[in-house]
C-alpha cells in the first residue's frame, strides 16, 4: 500500500490558524495533494483531542458532493451533520463547484460555530470575488507539486530504490504525486498528458463555455512550451494569424492574453514579472511564464528537443516559491538575469545554468552581475560539483540547494 509523506512545510505553517476563525484556503494545480494535506490537518486535529463527530469532511468531486451545487445545498449539508454545541471543524474540497462559492462560505463562517477549510483548483480563489468579500477573513496557502527533497521522502518511505540518475528522472518528469506510480517513462508521460487535458477540460472548458477548444488546445501548448520567455501576446497573434490584418493580430492578441490567463487560474502556468534593476526611467518589461510541474511542460512539448537548461531554471523557480519567497526575473536595459528572489526589503540574486564547464558560459554566467550596484548576495547555481565562485558571488549546486545542503541568504 502506498504511503504518503507529511508535508511538513504546509503543516507547520497552517498549524497556528487550526482554531482560528479564520478561512483556511487551501489552493494548487489538481492532484498535487491538497486533498491529502486536508486528510493530514483532520489527523493532526483528531491527535489534539477534536471528537470525530465534530469534524465534517465534504469532497464536491466526489459522491458524497454530487447533490451540493448550491450555498443553500451546502449549508443544508453541513446542517445535517451537526449534533451538538461543540466547535465543528468543516473540510470543503474543491469548493469552486459551488456557485458563488465566496457567498457560501462567508454565510458558513458566521453561520456555524465553526473552523472552516477550503481547497480549490483556481487561481482566482482569492484574487477575485472571494477577495473584495472577506478580505482579512481568510488565508491562502498555496501548494505545489513535490519538491525533489519530498521525492526522495516519497521514495524512502515507499521502500523505492532511488537510482543514480535520480535527478535527471525528476528533471524530466517533475513531481506530480502520482505519476510516481507510474512503472515506465511512457507510462509517466501518459499520465502527465492526461492530467493537463483533464485540468483543461474542468478548469477551463468547464468554466469558459463558450471556448473555441481546438483553437485553446494549440495556444495552450505553444504558451507552456515557450515559457520561461517574456511574454508577447502579439507576437504570438502574429504566429498563428500571420495571414490577417495587422489591426485583426492586434484584436486576436487580447484572445491569447485570456488563454494565458486561463493557464494561470488552473495553475498550469505561474507568472513572473520583471524587477527593474537599472535606473529609475520606465524600462519596457513583460512578464514571463513557467509551469508549476516541469513534468507537465515536457511530457506536452512539441519537439523532441529537452531543453535542459530551463528545465533546470524552472525547478530552481519553483522551489524559490515553495520556500515562500517573492521572485521575479531582473530586468535591465541591455539584458537579464534569471531572478531576483525577496522577502520584504531584503533581496539576492541568482543566475542558473545546466554546466558552466565552458569558457564562453562561465563569462556569461559570472558576466550578467557585471556593472550591477547592487549590495546584496549574488548566486550562479548549476549541475557543476566544482566550486566555482569568483569576485564575491557564490556558485551553489542546484541538488546540494534542493536537498538543503546549501542554502541562499539575502540582504
Amino acid at each position: 500500500m502506498e504511503k504518503i509523506i507529511e508535508r511538513n512545510k504546509y503543516l507547520e505553517k497552517i498549524r497556528p490558524f487550526y482554531d482560528s476563525n479564520y478561512i483556511k484556503v487551501i489552493t494548487g494545480i489538481r492532484r498535487c495533494g491538497k486533498s491529502e494535506l486536508l486528510k493530514q490537518i483532520i489527523k493532526e486535529i483528531k491527535k489534539n483531542g477534536v471528537s470525530a463527530n465534530n469534524i465534517i469532511y465534504l469532497d464536491l468531486e466526489s459522491t458524497t458532493g454530487t447533490n451540493i451545487k448550491t450555498r443553500v445545498d451546502l449549508e443544508e449539508a453541513i446542517q445535517l451533520c451537526i449534533k451538538n454545541k461543540r466547535r465543528y471543524y468543516i473540510f470543503i474540497d474543491e469548493i469552486q463547484h459551488i456557485k458563488d462559492f465566496e457567498v457560501a462560505i462567508s454565510s458558513i463562517r458566521v453561520s456555524f460555530n465553526c473552523s472552516l477549510f477550503v481547497t480549490g483548483s483556481n487561481s482566482k480563489l482569492l484574487y477575485g470575488k472571494m477577495q473584495e468579500r472577506l478580505t482579512g477573513r481568510a488565508k491562502e496557502f498555496e501548494i505545489y507539486p513535490f519538491t525533489y527533497s519530498e521525492v526522495l521522502k516519497y521514495k524512502q518511505e515507499n521502500h523505492i530504490e532511488i537510482s543514480k540518475n535520480e535527478f535527471d528522472d525528476y528533471l524530466k518528469y517533475g513531481g506530480m504525486p502520482q505519476r510516481f506510480l507510474e512503472t515506465s517513462e511512457d507510462g509517466m508521460r501518459k499520465y502527465l498528458v492526461s492530467l493537463y487535458q483533464s485540468i483543461v477540460k474542468k478548469d477551463v472548458y468547464g468554466t469558459h463555455k463558450r471556448i473555441n477548444k481546438t483553437l485553446f488546445g494549440n495556444i495552450s501548448k505553444y504558451l507552456i512550451n515557450s515559457t520561461g520567455h517574456t511574454f508577447s501576446s502579439l507576437s504570438i497573434a502574429k504566429y498563428f494569424k500571420n495571414d490577417l490584418p495587422k489591426d485583426d493580430q492586434k484584436k486576436f492578441s487580447e484572445t491569447v492574453n485570456n488563454y494565458a490567463r486561463y493557464l494561470v487560474e488552473s495553475y498550469l502556468l505561474m507568472e513572473c514579472y520583471p524587477f527593474y534593476l537599472k535606473g529609475k526611467e520606465a524600462l519596457k518589461g513583460t512578464k514571463k511564464y513557467y509551469p508549476v510541474d516541469v513534468g507537465l511542460r515536457n511530457a506536452l512539448r512539441t519537439t523532441n528537443e529537452f531543453d535542459d537548461t530551463f528545465a533546470l531554471e524552472c525547478i530552481v523557480y519553483n522551489e524559490l516559491r515553495y520556500r515562500g519567497y517573492d521572485v521575479r526575473y531582473g530586468k535591465l536595459r541591455n539584458g537579464e538575469l534569471d531572478f531576483v528572489v525577496s522577502r520584504g526589503l531584503k533581496k539576492c540574486m541568482i543566475q542558473v545554468s545546466y554546466k558552466i564547464e565552458k569558457q564562453e558560459t562561465y563569462d556569461r554566467e559570472y558576466g550578467a552581475f557585471k556593472n550591477l550596484n547592487e549590495h546584496c548576495p549574488m548566486y550562479v547555481m548549476s549541475l557543476d560539483k566544482k566550486d566555482t565562485s569568483h569576485d564575491g558571488i557564490t556558485h551553489l549546486n542546484v541538488v546540494d540547494f534542493l536537498m538543503g545542503k546549501v542554502d541562499i541568504s539575502i540582504s
